[in-house]
């Protein structure tokens, strides 16, 4: 199903990675006009709808981002 959806990279981790990091950047994370801020370390960090996608290589078709929350 990943393969099909072009997700096996997204999904897959490969490369180290830092919790805490991690935890700091989803803490300050901020979303106004469909871009993501947020800042770890002192470090700004700004993240447009062409960067999510050539960060994630996710298709751009279907859903539009808004940067909102979905209600379960």
């Amino acid at each position: 199903m990943f393969e099909n959806s072009a997700l096996v990279d997204f999904m897959s981790l490969k490369l180290p990675y830092f919790p805490e990091l991690v935890k700091v950047f989803y803490n300050n994370l901020k979303i106004q006009d469909g871009v993501l801020y947020s800042e770890v370390h002192n470090i700004s960090i700004i993240v447009d709808q062409s960067l999510f996608y050539s960060l994630t290589k996710l298709p751009s078709q279907g859903v539009p981002f808004e940067g909102t929350l979905v209600d379960d």
